[in-house]
Formats: C-alpha cells, structure tokens, sequence
C-alpha cells in the first residue's frame, strides 16, 4: 500500500470517535509509511489540526449532499491515488456505500452494530467481542472481516502504555468523549460533591466539549480536590493510572482495557449497548445504560460505592490485564494488505 484515504467526521454533535479510530489506524499506516489523507468536512479540521498526535493531510469535503459528494471524490486526485478509501461514520447510508463500490476503489469500512442495509465493502472492521456474530456475510458476501477483540483499533500511545500496578493508583477519571452530548461531566461532579467525596479527581473533557466555561465556574468554587484537562491527549497516562474510571461507553472502553483501569461505563448511545455488555461478562467493568433516564445520582453513588471495595477493584484490574491485547492496528493493517493482494491480482487476472 502507498496511499489511504479516510472519509469521516466529527463535531459536537455527533462526538470524535468516529474520527479518533480513524487516527488510530492511519497512525498505523503511517508508521508502515503509508501516506494518510483525511476527507472531512470544515466543521472537523480544527479538531484535526489541534491534535499533537495527528498523522496525514487534510483536505476539506464541501458542503453538498451525499449523492453530490460521491462525484466530488471522484474528481479528486487523492480519491485516485488511493488504494483503499476507508469509511467511518452513521451518515453514510446503503446508497452512499453503492456509489463508491461503483467507483471500483478498494473500500474499508468501521461499522459496530451491522444494521444499516448493505455495506459494499471489500473489507469491515468490527472490534466489538459480539462482531462475529452480527451476520456480515449476509451484508458484506465475499469481504474480509476484521472482527472481533484480536481487531481493535488503538492510538498508538496504548500500544506503548505500561499501565501503573493497581497499588499504586490514586485517582478517579471521569471523562465523557469529545463532546460529553448528554452534560453529565458537571452533574455528575455536583452529585459527588453533595456526597463528600475525598478521592482525588481527574476530569477530562474533549475537544468538543461545549460547556466549559460553566465548568470553569463551579470548578473555581468545589470543595472536591480536581484536576480538569481540556482537550487532553496523553489518555493512555490517565487511564493508566486510574483506580476507577467512569466513562462513556464508545470506543473508550477499549482503551481503558488496554490501560488494565476498573471501570464503570455509562451507555449514552444505543450503538453501545452489545459491546458494552459483553464487556461488563468479561468482568473488567461495570456498565449502567442513561439513554433512556440520566438518573445521575444513582450514578454518583454506584461509583463511590465501587470506589470502596479494593478487593474488588483489584480483581476487575488483574481480569483487564489478563485480556488486552493492543495490537488490532496492526492486524487491520495487515489484512488490508493482503486483501490489496487479491483484488490486485484478480483485476490483472480479468
């Protein structure tokens, strides 16, 4: 492979995940010397540009419907060059999809539930430990399938983490994602407070995050010990040394695996639902679902409560150091070789 084009998203309101495991494998990419363009719309360049880690062009998506924007890639000389078009994101609907298998470029896809019709892909990756029992040979006939654990796709910093003995970990980190959509960062301090909570506090918020000068405010009056990170970018330092973790339930979790942190995550999307319950049978967290009631003091108190039982604390960290494996970057990577290979060979062969 030379070149791969990434076609994603991410803002306030749909949150960064999307875009953030697509920097996790283009980080990949480009340490394997592949060159990394990254097709998004303006609202996501200043996200792309702020982040200290970030690998790859940008080129700009103008602002056009999805059938017009097809027409546009195609007119684009990185759209050409690339080997693989990879794409990220729940607006990309059936049709969508189509239009670019029609184009004849190699595309990868990152789907989590497999519920949005036909994919079109020549290759889908899934690292959600329920993602080989989603039925993608019926939606994807004849791809190849990065599914499951051994596929997750991490920033490179958590593949160099060393996470921090359970012993020696002092803090609770609350992050929210890029964007905390539902506010629970700040309800959820107010809520904690009022239950006189001592522990040091690590609160981190995104990128996105658009309440922060009412964060600012209460912060400046607490009585809780708090450090807040805005726009934090060493997440693999947090996590690892956390003794507990609450934290939405996106692609999150999968790092706080890696960094071996008991956690508890919060459900704020229905596209977290399978992955997060799979997660809490492993035994490493525990989940609690707000998309439908944000029943915050519960929430409040479920932490604290976990906050007080080391022993069993400990046993969620040793079963998370058992079980992570922070290598899918490179396992995609290397599929997505392979399958390049093939469709190579079979286009020389007709």
């Amino acid at each position: 492979m030379n070149k791969v084009l990434f076609r994603t998203d991410g803002n306030t309101q749909m949150g960064l995940g999307h875009l953030m495991r697509c920097l996790a494998l283009a980080q990949q990419l480009d340490a394997g010397k592949v060159e990394v363009i990254f097709a998004v719309r303006q609202a996501t360049v200043a996200f792309c540009l702020s982040r200290h880690d970030w690998v790859g062009s940008v080129i700009i998506v103008p602002d056009c419907s999805l059938q017009q924007e097809v027409l546009w890639l195609q007119q684009q000389p990185e759209f050409n060059q690339a080997d693989w078009l990879i794409l990220d994101g729940y607006q990309f609907d059936s049709d969508y999809r189509q239009a670019l298998k029609a184009t004849a470029k190699p595309l990868a896809l990152f789907d989590d539930n497999n519920n949005s019709g036909p994919l079109y892909a020549d290759l889908v990756i899934n690292g959600a430990s329920h993602a080989l029992q989603l039925g993608y040979t019926e939606t994807a006939p004849g791809a190849t399938y990065c599914l499951g654990e051994q596929y997750r796709v991490l920033r490179r910093e958590f593949s160099l983490v060393e996470p921090l003995p359970f012993s020696e970990r002092k803090d609770l980190v609350i992050s929210f994602g890029g964007s905390d959509p539902l506010d629970i960062t700040l309800r959820l301090l107010k809520e904690v407070e009022q239950l006189k909570a001592d522990m040091p506090i690590r609160v981190i918020t995104g990128a996105a995050y658009d309440r922060l000068e009412e964060l600012e405010v209460y912060l400046q009056h607490t009585v809780l010990n708090i450090q807040h990170l805005h726009n934090h970018q060493q997440m693999a330092d947090c996590f690892g040394w956390a003794r507990l973790a609450i934290s939405a339930a996106g692609g999150s979790q999968f790092e706080l695996l890696a960094c071996a942190t008991p956690s508890l995550l919060v459900i704020v999307a229905e596209n977290q639902r399978q992955a997060s319950l799979q997660a809490s049978q492993q035994g490493w967290c525990q989940v609690t679902d707000m998309t439908r009631e944000q029943d915050i003091s519960s929430l409040a108190k479920m932490a604290l409560e976990l906050w007080h039982q080391p022993q069993k604390l400990l046993a969620k960290h040793q079963k998370a150091a058992q079980i992570a494996d922070t290598n899918g970057s490179m396992r995609v990577c290397e599929q997505m070789a392979d399958q390049l290979k093939r469709i190579t060979s079979s286009k020389k062969e007709a």
